[in-house]
């Protein structure tokens, strides 16, 4: 049989976590011999590589603000109804050249219903095929919780168009009814693959103990600012001044807020917009310092780094908090809560972290491969 056709849809509106764990799966469905054509819908971010798929840019959009009120272009201008339009055919038309085997689409229906003007007709494209491609939602661990009517719309939705859910996480871990709680309904088609991890290499682990920088990152960047401004007033306090810092601002920080950072530097503190090899800085740190979304917290648990989070909680998101807490409790991290940020509580919470047994959790993280190994049974099915 020919190699499958995966179609892998992408599109991120504020943190690149997405992109990320999607970058890691479509590389190895790529190493296990799948024809992937990734559809990418959001700013093009490239640090990020997707192996040997074959990459199809749609009119790049993003969320206008962290409160998600609307969708913009790249220049700032709003998505108006042609464009919105303009995007929905050019992602058909490319279904009907791809047609493809299995189709992808990260987040949605359980997110991303700021696209639902584009996906729905991608769904119903689908349906009304002859012989349709699989349909597969893929999500993380946990999911933001929402009003019951709205998690009934993700349940209805499932249960109408899609095949599989794939849960990029550890049922024993944390099962999805947790942050899902009517997941039983759709019990019949989720499936876990585990976390989805990078690998760390020989040179990292050879590193593990130098532990002698700093290291804080914000993620894309686009909601960090306040984090970073608690870390330089820690700084200035005269905290660890015999360690290196590392400030990483992301890629989609504000281009003010990155040349305010930037100003600051010395001779013991660095500020960067990405790490060239972000495992290997954590790999070495004393302490990291982060938010606590999906991708950062595997890269803390793979390297074991004293970690301290800062849980985003703007209007309606819930994740974050609900990640920190349960590895809090289970004493791998130590978290605080945004609207607490001090010098006083980044350092008390620093120390803790230092001074705690170094603790880990067992669960599944393999799941890069795993899930790449799934979507080519499931592709294949079709047949």
């Amino acid at each position: 049989m020919s190699a499958p056709r995966i179609m892998y849809y992408v599109q991120y509106l504020l943190g690149i976590g997405h992109v990320r764990r999607s970058s890691l799966i479509v590389q190895a469905l790529c190493e296990q011999g799948a024809h992937v054509d990734v559809i990418f819908g959001g700013m093009p971010v490239p640090s990020m590589s997707f192996g040997t798929a074959t990459m199809h840019q749609l009119t790049a959009v993003k969320s206008a603000d962290s409160g998600f009120s609307g969708l913009v272009k790249a220049d700032g201008s709003p998505v108006s109804d042609d464009d919105q339009q303009q995007r929905t055919q050019a992602l058909l038309a490319l279904c009907e050249a791809l047609q493809p085997d299995l189709i992808v689409t990260e987040t949605y229906p359980f997110g991303r219903r700021q696209m639902r003007f584009e996906l729905l007709p991608l769904l119903d494209w689908a349906k009304s095929q002859d012989n349709p491609p699989v349909l597969v939602s893929s999500i993380r661990d946990i999911l933001q919780r929402r009003s019951t009517v709205r998690e009934q719309e993700y349940v209805n939705l499932v249960q109408t168009y899609y095949q599989h859910v794939l849960v990029h996480g550890d049922e024993k871990f944390y099962p999805l009814e947790r942050s899902f709680p009517v997941a039983g309904m759709i019990a019949d088609k989720v499936s876990y693959s585990g976390y989805v991890c990078p690998t760390l290499t020989d040179a990292d682990e050879a590193d593990h103990k130098t532990r002698d920088t700093i290291v804080v990152s914000v993620g894309g960047g686009s909601i960090g600012k306040d984090i970073l401004v608690a870390v330089m007033a820690l700084y200035n306090s005269g905290f660890a001044t015999d360690k290196k810092w590392l400030l990483i601002t992301g890629p989609n920080m504000d281009s003010a807020d990155k040349t305010f950072f930037k100003a600051q530097q010395q001779p013991n503190l660095q500020v960067v917009d990405l790490a060239d090899d972000f495992l290997k800085e954590l790999s070495n740190a004393y302490v990291s310092i982060s938010r606590a979304g999906y991708n950062t917290v595997m890269d803390l648990l793979l390297t074991a780094v004293p970690a301290v989070v800062i849980p985003f909680e703007g209007e309606g998101e819930t994740e974050q908090l609900a990640r920190s807490e349960v590895l809090a409790q289970a004493k791998v991290l130590q978290f605080v809560k945004n609207d607490e940020l001090s010098i006083g509580t980044l350092k008390a919470a620093i120390n803790n972290a230092l001074a705690s047994t170094a603790k880990t959790v067992n669960i599944d993280n393999q799941g890069a491969p795993q899930s790449a190994k799934l979507l080519i049974e499931w592709a294949g099915a079709r047949h």
